[in-house]
C-alpha cells in the first residue's frame, strides 16, 4: 500500500521474473467493473510475461477488497493503494513508478478502452 500518494512507491523487487509488459490501472468506486475488468485483461495478456497494477485511489466502496479476492486466481495481478484520494493522475503516476515491465500499457478503471486491444498496441512497438 503506499499511505502516502506524493511519495515513490518502494523500489523493492516485487515476486517473480520481470515482465515484459505493466498494465496500470487507476481506480476509485469501480467495485462493479473492476473484477471483470481484471479477469479481460488477464485473459487479453494471456501467455505474456506481464503484471497487472489496479492502483486503488481511495475508494469508498469495496473496489480494493474485490480486487483483492481476485489474485489467486489471477497471480499476475498487484494491488497498490492510496491512503488519500488523490485523483486519476496521481494513481496513474504511483502505477507507472511501482510498474517492473519495460513497457506499460495504462487503462481507465471503469471499462472504457477494451483490454483486446493493448497487446496489439504492444505488438506495434
Amino acid at each position: 500500500m503506499v499511505s502516502d500518494p506524493s511519495q515513490t512507491p518502494p523500489a523493492g523487487p516485487a515476486p517473480g521474473p520481470c515482465p515484459e509488459v505493466s498494465v496500470v490501472v487507476p481506480v476509485f468506486n469501480e467495485s462493479g467493473a473492476a473484477p471483470d475488468l481484471a479477469r479481460e485483461i488477464a485473459a487479453a495478456f494471456a501467455g505474456w510475461p506481464v503484471e497487472i497494477l489496479f492502483v486503488d485511489d481511495c475508494s469508498r466502496d469495496d473496489t480494493r477488497e474485490r480486487l483483492a479476492a481476485l489474485k489467486a486466481e489471477i497471480p499476475v495481478l498487484r494491488l497498490l493503494a492510496h491512503s488519500v484520494n488523490s485523483g486519476q493522475s496521481r494513481a496513474v503516476r504511483t502505477g507507472v513508478l511501482a510498474a517492473r515491465g519495460e513497457i506499460i500499457v495504462t487503462l481507465d478503471g471503469d471499462g472504457q478502452n477494451d483490454p483486446a486491444d493493448a497487446p496489439k498496441l504492444v505488438d506495434a512497438l
